[in-house]
């Protein structure tokens, strides 16, 4: 039997859940079986639910969930309107601006380029090994967008097999980072007037490495949610 997905909010219409890395969204016909986490939570709830955003299967984080079909578009439109904050590792110590808007258009899955804006914060920085904590917040929501932003800049995520680099994803396995590092922080969107402020732990399996690095302190001061007690994975 497997596990329930750690509930971060719940309420009338609707679910946000922890989502770990590894995890589909949903089945899809390349893994019609695959352990995803929309048949979780449905499980879950004993309903049918319905997913408001997406998360690749290689990150982790904040997921939402309508459990109400009415109320699939307005949350849609809410988190549209509202925030999302994502935490990764990435290579390198960033130099020049710890902040920067990249406003880069990307290619989907047909060849069309499409706005794609992400405002990046370089909160920690780390020489020896050269790597910082950069706090991601997408304004839009394209393929990837995140990470082949980061990338953009030459600074890619470590454990990303798309768009890093295989020598420096081993290096850092080493260090026990053996998976994309890229967490969804928090969303924050408001619903009829209310305030939904839903916030995911950093996962073990990528609080324990990083807590390792000479960075932490730098990165817990700037971002106090990450200090908090992590997440237990909800793998089976």
């Amino acid at each position: 039997m497997t596990r329930a997905l750690p509930v971060l909010l719940q309420g009338d219409g609707f679910i946000a859940v922890a989502k770990p890395s590894g995890m589909l969204v949903h089945r899809n016909r390349f893994n019609p079986r695959a352990d995803a986490a929309l048949q979780r939570v449905r499980d879950q709830v004993g309903g049918m639910v319905y997913p408001i955003h997406r998360l690749d299967g290689a990150t982790s984080g904040c997921l939402l969930f309508a459990t109400d079909r009415a109320l699939a578009g307005p949350l849609s439109a809410a988190l549209s309107a509202g925030e999302k904050r994502y935490v990764a590792l990435v290579r390198g110590a960033a130099r020049g601006p710890r902040s920067v808007v990249v406003d880069r258009a990307l290619r989907d899955d047909n060849g069309i380029e499409k706005s794609a804006v992400t405002a990046l914060h370089a909160v920690a920085v780390c020489e020896d090994p050269p790597c910082s904590v950069v706090l991601a917040q997408p304004q839009t929501g394209r393929y990837h967008q995140v990470r082949r932003h980061l990338r953009g800049l030459s600074h890619p995520i470590i454990g990303d097999r798309a768009h890093g680099d295989s020598h420096i994803n081993r290096a850092w396995r080493a260090r026990g980072v053996g998976r994309l590092a890229l967490h969804c922080l928090s969303i924050t969107l408001s619903l009829a007037g209310e305030t939904l402020d839903i916030r995911c732990p950093l996962p073990a399996d990528l609080a324990t490495p990083m807590a390792a690095l000479p960075l932490w302190a730098e990165a817990c001061a700037a971002i106090p949610d990450l200090s908090g007690p992590p997440l237990s994975s909800a793998r089976p």
